[in-house]
């Protein structure tokens, strides 16, 4: 056999047992960190649905919750409408805060959600049905 063919079987060898040892012991845990805001985003993206088709054109209030240990919209400080594919930019909002959005999609259906940063920094946030 030419040599490189044996280093290349030696190597899947070692690379099989090495896999297939039967170690049970536990790999080196860890401490979870606590997450942080990320500080450089300050950007929300809500999103208005019906029967999930997203909804133009839909006015989407942003506020402050009035209570923070029972998040309630409060008073809106600005207001944006839905564009094309049911999406509503929020930006220069503060890393760490926790905002509510209503979108009034009738007069007499409104849909609303408050959410940490935890969930707008990372996710998109959906109104509607």
């Amino acid at each position: 056999m030419p040599k490189r063919l044996l280093i290349v079987l030696a190597v899947a060898a070692l690379a099989i047992a090495a896999c297939s040892s039967g170690s049970t012991s536990p790999g080196p845990s860890s401490t979870p960190v606590s997450p942080s805001p990320n500080p450089s985003i300050t950007k929300a993206v809500v999103e208005v649905t019906v029967a999930g088709t997203p909804q133009p054109h839909i006015p989407v209030e942003a506020s402050t919750p009035r209570n923070a240990q029972s998040p309630r919209p409060g008073t809106p400080f600005e207001t944006l409408y839905t564009g094309k594919k049911g999406l509503a930019h929020f930006n220069h909002l503060k890393p760490s805060g926790t905002y509510c959005w209503v979108a009034i999609i009738t007069p007499s259906f409104h849909s609303s959600e408050c959410a940490s940063w935890g969930i707008w920094q990372t996710s998109t946030v959906t109104l509607g049905t």
